[in-house]
């Protein structure tokens, strides 16, 4: 599986990277920032970064980078304000994101680097009530679209100060997350073509996790939620997952439910969901 988890230190730079960095201060984002930063240089990857505070970082810093002034120059290096990167293309949605990144991706490699490292501080889209559902869904959409590998890595920087509303949506939505003080209950992600859904779920995230499976981009006439990483699910969170079941199979998608804990598997017959949300359990081999 891809890999995921709590992490303290800003991991090695690795293919298909998506980090959630919670900061507590301008040493802390800066630190962070650059070392994501140089670990794209030694992918031999374009830096993109967005955000005022990412800019005032990579300035400040910017000499553990080499000569930033030759790397701007040589486009191995772009700095981008939240709005030129996050409302130029108009409205704020997902979709329209999602095409923003494809485009510099593919004009990254195009030009000759090995993918885009995208270095990001939304911290102002997560503080809005009315933009942060819609970041959420974005954060779970970018994730599909760096886990198929087509050349973009992310840090997603967040602000310790905002509200946990704001936080548990977003660390939600990653696979690797740096959050000391309100680490992720549950973490979905993509691992390839498939959903996972690592941690525990109650009735307290229930709703939230049932937001999210909500939002998973799902192509074709078969879904795999991997649950190998499930540590507990009650009758809630079974229900937010076999609602997400019946929606698909409505549209004709057949979801397969890989590595699910006893508790699930036995649940699933017991509360009535195999009769209204039919579902596959298999067993990786």
């Amino acid at each position: 599986m891809r890999v995921h988890g709590p992490v303290r230190e800003v991991p090695p730079p690795r293919a298909r990277d998506h980090v959630c960095w919670v900061f507590r201060g301008e040493e802390e984002l800066d630190a962070a920032v650059l070392a994501f930063a140089r670990g794209g240089l030694d992918r031999g990857e374009r830096l993109l970064g967005v955000g005022d505070r990412v800019v005032a970082a990579v300035r400040r810093g910017g000499a553990s980078l080499g000569d930033v002034a030759a790397l701007a120059a040589a486009g191995t290096l772009q700095l981008l304000s939240l709005e030129e990167a996050y409302a130029a293309t108009g409205a704020f949605s997902a979709e329209r994101q999602r095409a923003f990144y494809a485009r510099a991706t593919r004009d990254a490699r195009a030009e000759g680097y090995r993918g885009l490292r995208v270095l990001a501080d939304v911290s102002g889209l997560a503080e809005d009530p009315g933009a942060r559902a819609e970041l959420a869904r974005w954060e779970h959409v970018a994730d599909e679209y760096i886990a198929r590998g087509p050349g973009m890595s992310a840090m997603c920087l967040y602000d310790g100060d905002l509200t946990a509303a704001a936080l548990d949506a977003v660390t939600a939505v990653h696979p690797q997350v740096h959050a000391p003080g309100a680490p992720p209950a549950f973490q979905v992600f993509f691992d390839r073509h498939r959903v996972a859904l690592v941690g525990d779920v109650d009735l307290v995230g229930a709703e939230r996790l049932a937001r999210v499976l909500a939002t998973s981009p799902v192509e074709g006439g078969n879904c795999t939620l991997a649950l190998s990483g499930l540590g507990f699910a009650d009758v809630a969170g079974c229900r937010a997952i076999a609602r997400w079941v019946r929606t698909l199979a409505g549209t004709g998608v057949r979801v397969e439910l890989r590595d699910a804990p006893p508790l699930v598997r036995r649940a699933w017959p017991l509360l009535g969901f195999d009769r209204w949300a039919p579902v596959t359990f298999t067993t990786a081999v």
